[in-house]
């Protein structure tokens, strides 16, 4: 069996759900007795077979980053997230494993590899230590809420939905690369029962999101968070969202406009939901794969150790380049948060003369009934007296 397994995933990108992939890794194989190593992907170094896994790493060539994990050899491609327009996957045959994390995702690999097999996301087994919320008094039921861009495109008054949530929020930024913490402080919530926190860990999100009644997120990860935690979950609408949890038969879970988003959210506050037995059969399926794994690399030779980490390149103008994206995602996510408040607003004055229109026509309707009325019963008079005159002159 291995003593030492090599993992390599996106662990230069600040993406929660990629790092967290990496931890659920190590965690795997440290209750098998196995060590482990992140490898630099900007590495060449060879440190024998890898276990090549997380966010979505198989897709067109002609990436000068994605095609990093493109490796050749004996490999292992762990739970992998796969365009479906992914191509040249054929040195994928000579992996010891090959899986990805969606059926629809597994169609792809194999038409390249008919042998790759399914396989849950890693982070379905993320173990993390209790992190206090702050804000949050103990037991009081609070709802997450983790929204992008993408949502508001998506979903029709989204903050007022929001908004209507009777309980406090706890507004999680999960996606940092995305700008998502600035981005949703510029969106017109009622923040007087809020809690915005600050970008956390992996470790730290996974915590919070296991204590929420509820959640709604624009993420994957963060829906495998609540999921795996057996947390209520809406997640807007991503393909491979959508992708995942169809295969669990929790396609419903995944909204894609306001209406299904309105509905879910009522189920959310008044139905009991209960994921464990999906659950359940994901982590029995990934702890069979890293037994398989740990047995792959085992009969793999002699493992070379992943260079030490004074070895390893600290990548400056990689993580500058990383930063400035951050910046002017979170410069253009600022401009759509305002023109959400301004669109929020001219939905408010409509809603105002729409009403104030209301009230008109009821009034017209009212002096219209009542003057009908008046001439009705003028009429009814007037009838009677050319009868009464009619009958006299007889």
């Amino acid at each position: 069996m291995a003593e030492h397994a090599n993992l390599l995933y996106d662990s230069i990108s600040p993406n929660t759900g990629d790092i967290a992939i990496g931890i659920a890794g190590q965690q795997l194989f440290e209750g098998l007795g196995v060590r482990s190593s992140v490898v630099d992907p900007f590495s060449d170094r060879d440190v024998g077979p890898l276990v090549i896994g997380g966010g979505e790493l198989i897709r067109e060539t002609g990436d000068p980053f994605y095609d990093r994990f493109r490796r050749k050899g004996n490999h292992i491609l762990n739970a992998a997230g796969v365009w479906t327009s992914a191509t040249d996957l054929g040195y994928l045959n000579d992996y010891a494993f090959v899986s990805a994390r969606s059926s629809r995702e597994l169609q792809v690999l194999k038409e390249f590899v008919p042998g790759a097999e399914l396989m849950p996301c890693a982070t379905t087994m993320l173990e993390s230590p209790h992190f206090e919320i702050p804000g949050v008094e103990k037991d009081e039921p609070v709802v997450g809420i983790h929204l992008v861009p993408h949502s508001l495109r998506l979903i029709d008054r989204l903050a007022p939905l929001i908004n209507a949530i009777p309980h406090k929020k706890v507004f999680i930024p999960f996606t940092h690369y995305n700008g998502d913490k600035s981005f949703m402080k510029s969106l017109p919530f009622d923040w007087s029962n809020s809690v915005v926190l600050d970008e956390l860990e992996p470790l730290e999100l996974h915590s919070v999101i296991g204590q929420m009644k509820y959640v709604v997120v624009s993420s994957l990860h963060a829906s495998i968070f609540a999921y795996s935690q057996n947390v209520p979950f809406a997640s807007v609408y991503q393909k491979k969202a959508h992708y995942y949890f169809d295969d669990r038969q929790l396609a419903d879970h995944v909204v894609a406009n306001e209406g299904q988003l309105t509905t879910l959210l009522r189920r959310l506050e008044n139905e009991k939901f209960d994921f464990r037995p999906q659950v359940a059969e994901d982590r029995r399926a990934i702890e069979k794969a890293f037994r398989t794994y740990r047995d792959l690399l085992g009969g793999a030779g002699a493992q070379e150790t992943a260079p030490p980490e004074s070895e390893v390149p600290s990548l400056p103008r990689d993580r500058i380049l990383l930063q400035q994206a951050q910046q002017v995602l979170g410069d253009r996510d600022l401009v759509l948060a305002y023109s959400e408040h301004r669109l929020d607003d001219a939905r408010r004055t409509i809603e105002i003369l729409e009403e104030d229109n209301r009230k008109k026509q009821a009034e017209i309707d009212l002096f219209e009934n009542s003057r009908t009325r008046r001439l009705q019963r003028r009429y009814a008079g007037l009838r009677l007296s050319i009868s009464r005159l009619f009958r006299r002159s007889q």
